[in-house]
């Protein structure tokens, strides 16, 4: 799409420079060393090249995207809908977004979703849906056995935004490729009592024998990605007495950010919002979505995260009120 764009760009300016200098043979333009008076215009550029990427600016960017300031604390900004929301231009090349942003993104003509930026590395921004792209669907259906792979919600996944044409095509190997840290797929947390129980991750639970490579327009979160947010693990029999209400045994409850919990069932007690955008008011919310990563220790659990903020493995045959949000890349 940028590409196209910026081609048109190229043509009309090509038109410009020979209709002003009267010759209409073939014309070839160095962008490097050509330049224009941009009296009459509202480009800020002096250059063809520059002009090229100003325009592109003006029209694929601001067509597709808007970016809003995240922010947890008043004036809150969580979901990017609220009237307290900032814009930000983040996304323009030369700049960088701040994990959490929120994204307004056109993935395809006349179909946009939300989005929280994972990271921004200055020349893609790698997102995560705001709320789950596809609902009530196993991590691995129909046996116990991890080491398959996420062989029922990836390739679900897949297919649901396969139309996704203005985000990038996305190619790895899972268990080869490093998506984030490191290419493992099989996870664990520290278990002594002095851990802050983030996530290690040091196996290959599956490989590239079990889903092969991927080639598609998007892709779960990895546990680590999920740990860089500060989601840490869940902790079993630990209350910590900060966390309100102080019910559930969890030591780590809400240690994700808000963003990471969003739109799932009560997220709304913990910062976020139910799903009322997609899921009828009768319907029960999903309680939490599935992360890339597999359960090292046992062959029973794929880790996911859960509506109160945590990290945790569960059941990976599971398809009840589970699912999965896409992970996109757009370039800058």
């Amino acid at each position: 799409m940028k590409e196209r764009i910026k081609t048109i760009v190229i043509i009309i300016l090509i038109v410009m420079v020979i209709s002003i200098s009267g010759v209409y043979a073939a014309t070839i333009i160095s962008s490097i060393n050509v330049g224009y008076s941009n009296e009459s215009s509202k480009l800020v550029a002096d250059n063809v090249q520059d002009a090229i990427d100003e325009v592109y600016d003006k029209s694929f960017n601001k067509e597709l995207i808007t970016a809003y300031e995240y922010s947890e604390q008043e004036p809150k900004c969580i979901n990017g809908e609220e009237k307290t929301c900032v814009k930000t231009d983040c996304y323009k090349k030369g700049q960088t977004c701040e994990q959490g942003t929120v994204i307004k993104y056109y993935v395809k003509e006349n179909e946009y979703h939300y989005f929280y930026v994972l990271r921004d590395d200055g020349t893609k921004i790698t997102m995560q849906q705001r709320e789950n792209t596809i609902r009530n669907i196993a991590w691995h259906a129909g046996e116990q056995d991890n080491s398959k792979g996420p062989t029922t919600v990836l390739p679900a996944l897949e297919q649901a935004t396969s139309t996704w044409v203005n985000v990038n095509v996305l190619e790895y190997t899972p268990g080869v490729t490093t998506l984030y840290e490191n290419a493992n797929t099989g996870c664990a947390w520290n278990i002594s009592e002095t851990s802050d129980y983030k996530i290690r991750c040091e196996a290959n639970t599956y490989t590239n024998s079990v889903l092969g490579k991927r080639k598609a327009r998007a892709r779960m979160i990895t546990v680590q990605e999920a740990a860089a947010t500060g989601c840490l693990a869940y902790k079993d029999g630990s209350i910590d007495k900060r966390i309100i209400p102080p019910s559930i045994n969890a030591y780590n409850q809400g240690s994700c950010p808000d963003f990471m919990h969003n739109y799932l069932s009560n997220s709304k007690n913990y910062g976020g919002s139910y799903n009322n955008d997609t899921v009828n008011e009768n319907e029960e919310y999903d309680s939490y979505y599935w992360t890339m990563s597999a359960y090292s220790i046992d062959n029973i659990n794929a880790f996911y995260v859960n509506c109160v903020g945590y990290l945790d493995g569960f059941g990976h045959t599971t398809d009840i009120r589970s699912g999965a949000r896409a992970v996109v890349e757009i370039d800058k």
